[in-house]
């Protein structure tokens, strides 16, 4: 049972009694955002080392001679301030440079012409654990409202695309069909015409009339009108037989 909070200080006081302060949990305990000192990827702002990277990866004291002969002729071309300095990552086996006044941190030498020079990542990952401040949420909420504008955008003139596409579509098949019904309405032949079951070419409709046939004796005896000769009915040629017989 603990002692009243009067008490114990008074006790406290004479050095009779020492109050047990619960030991800090994992989650209480300051959280180290530089990450597992082996761990290559400690440098990305989106990676939260583990266990497992404690274990697994493990640092590299010392670098590679031909690296090292790559850093001395960078930094023969590029010198570094006097404020600047090089510190070896040993999860990449690979110097970063420090600037000690600004605590900001480069991977090629602050006069190269494509230094980067930013922050460090334990203090961007820290930044993104404790959350996003106004600012970058006034930001994101800019980039959110151009997306919408963007998607709206989008979706009109892939509408219109859509609406375009779908009307030459309908005009090609219309002019497909068309076609079709004019090679059909081409093909078809007149079975009164002479060319639906002989050699004949196929006429038209002016074929065999006596503007076209002057010079024929029986203009009734071929074309068009053939079929308009004269014939006798089957009445006369028996009434014909039967006279015949009587004779």
């Amino acid at each position: 049972m603990p002692l009243p909070a009067a008490l114990a200080s008074k006790l406290a006081k004479r050095g009779l009694y020492t109050a047990n302060t619960p030991k800090s949990t994992d989650k209480e305990r300051k959280r180290d955002y530089r990450g597992v000192v082996g761990c290559p990827n400690k440098n990305n702002i989106y990676h939260d080392c583990t266990y497992w990277c404690d274990v697994h990866w493990k640092p590299a004291n010392i670098p590679d001679p031909r690296y090292m002969r790559n850093v001395g002729k960078l930094l023969q071309k590029y010198p570094l301030p006097h404020h600047w300095t090089e510190i070896f990552d040993k999860g990449l086996k690979r110097y970063y440079y420090w600037d000690m006044e600004t605590d900001m941190v480069s991977w090629l030498p602050p006069k190269h012409p494509r230094a980067k020079i930013t922050e460090s990542a334990a203090k961007l990952r820290e930044r993104r654990a404790k959350g996003v401040t106004a600012e970058d949420r006034s930001i994101s909420k800019l980039d959110l409202d151009d997306s919408k504008n963007d998607r709206k955008r989008h979706s009109k003139s892939s509408r219109r695309d859509r609406e375009s596409d779908n009307s030459d579509r309908r005009h090609k098949y219309e002019e497909k069909d068309h076609g079709r019904k004019r090679s059909r309405r081409e093909d078809i032949i007149d079975p009164m015409d002479p060319a639906a079951y002989s050699d004949v070419p196929v006429g038209t409709w002016s074929d065999g009339l006596e503007s076209n046939k002057a010079d024929a004796d029986d203009n009734a005896s071929s074309g068009a009108l053939y079929q308009q000769r004269p014939y006798p009915s089957p009445g006369d040629i028996l009434a014909a037989n039967k006279s015949k017989s009587k004779r």
